[in-house]
């Protein structure tokens, strides 16, 4: 769906819908053309990255205010406008969603424990060798009532966005149990190791019939 793609690849227009729509977000600013953060104001750590941009390329995460100048400018080598973004601390979860409106499959929950640093498979040499900073774990090492609302998260998510065919959903599941939007990819991989197809097939849905679904709702949508 391009109304909902165009605002899941903006992670601050995605932020304000989604709050707007009961999800729980990290607080945020952000800085367009020149303008600069004050260093001072902010609660570090923070994560500075482009607003609009993917695979975690020019993210980075700031822990002092000496270090918000390069990262914005890291930033805006991928795009003018730049996101601030408060740090979430717990773990790294997502969810594969397919279907239109209320009759959505939802995939198992995945769960990322980053051994260093952020997630960057896709910037990674041998990707298909696994990360090399991270296991990527499904289903979740979680009790079945913890993914079961991760589940019921990416689905309200996923409705609240206006998503339609496929995404990926990720989220961060913290210590007290809230849990919070990262970001939402409307055209997740497909590749041997993307997290997506790996969610649904643990979830009962193999790769070729996951293909055949997708196919029927795109030529429903047609």
């Amino acid at each position: 769906d391009i109304q909902s793609s165009a605002i899941c690849m903006d992670k601050s227009l995605a932020y304000v819908v989604a709050s707007n729509g009961g999800i729980d977000t990290p607080a945020f600013s952000v800085l367009d053309g020149a303008d600069m953060a004050a260093p001072d104001e902010l609660a570090y750590p923070v994560f500075v990255k482009p607003a609009r941009s993917g695979s975690s390329f020019g993210v980075t995460r700031v822990d002092r205010a000496d270090e918000l100048d390069a990262a914005i400018s890291a930033a805006r080598e991928y795009d003018g406008k730049v996101l601030i973004e408060q740090a979430i601390f717990g773990s790294e979860v997502g969810c594969a969603v397919l279907g239109n409106g209320s009759d959505l499959f939802v995939g198992e929950v995945d769960q990322i424990t980053l051994l260093d640093g952020i997630f960057r498979i896709h910037q990674e040499a041998e990707p298909e060798q696994g990360s090399e900073n991270a296991v990527v774990t499904v289903p979740a090492n979680l009790p079945q009532e913890q993914r079961e609302q991760i589940r019921a998260t990416a689905k309200s998510i996923y409705l609240a966005l206006g998503c339609k065919g496929l995404s990926r959903v990720d989220m961060f599941l913290q210590e007290d149990g809230r849990i919070v939007l990262n970001e939402v990819n409307t055209l997740p991989g497909f590749t041997s190791y993307s997290r997506y197809p790996r969610m649904m097939a643990v979830a009962g849905l193999g790769r070729s019939e996951l293909i055949d679904r997708l196919i029927s709702l795109a030529m429903g949508q047609c």
